[in-house]
């Protein structure tokens, strides 16, 4: 830490590089799951497309289908289950597949 603190306050190039035309990948493991990372760059270093694909984003297939099937299931087993049960059990299969927050809102809303 006093490493750190004895460092100019000015940012500084750490490493040399040429900017050009290019593409990167990368992949990291975060606590939802794997992140994805792509990029273009032009000829000035420019992004020029951005795609990134979060977790939450894999997993929508299967979140969405497990919903589907806990309605089913729930219906099949109490015909006359009320909204408010239906909500419940829905609420619990989204929060098991641990979406972002903002993505959690928007499924427990829906």
């Amino acid at each position: 830490c006093e490493e750190l603190l004895g460092q100019p306050e000015e940012p500084q190039d750490l490493a040399s590089y040429t900017v050009r035309a290019g593409r990167g990948v990368g992949a990291i493991e975060v606590p939802r799951g794997t992140l994805f990372h792509e990029y273009e760059l032009d000829d000035q270093g420019r992004v020029v497309a951005a795609n990134v694909i979060t977790p939450t984003a894999q997993n929508l297939a299967n979140l969405e289908r497990d919903l589907r099937e806990a309605v089913e299931h729930t219906l099949s087993s109490n015909p006359q289950a009320s909204d408010r049960e239906l909500k419940l059990q829905l609420e619990m299969v989204a929060r098991a597949y641990d979406p972002c927050i903002s993505c959690s809102v928007h499924v427990v809303r829906a």
